[in-house]
């Protein structure tokens, strides 16, 4: 393979096939239709977005622990889930998964 080869190579995007839980799917091109770009693009640019607000050490060894909710965090946070539409609340629900 010459130098030219390699570098045409190098430079093509990279595939992967992603499987969307239902209802996902319609929500990314909603999105992505409300911020003017492309399915692809909309994808791209949260992962991007996410990566670079990623903290830089995670430990994965201990578990985290999380202070339960107030009762007023609680209810604030019912209320809200509340509002979202169903397709809203599963993207939510795998994000927490």
């Amino acid at each position: 393979m010459n130098q030219h080869e390699k570098e045409t190579e190098s430079s093509q995007p990279e595939k992967f096939v992603v499987r969307f839980p239902p209802g996902m799917r319609t929500w990314i091109a909603s999105t992505a239709y409300g911020s003017h770009r492309s399915m692809n693009a909309e994808i791209v640019a949260r992962l991007h977005h996410s990566r670079q607000n990623w903290p830089a050490h995670v430990p994965l060894s201990e578990p985290v622990r999380v202070a339960a909710p107030s009762e007023d965090q609680e209810a604030r946070l019912l209320a809200w889930f509340r509002r979202l539409s169903a397709t809203q609340r599963e993207a939510l629900l795998c994000l927490l998964d």
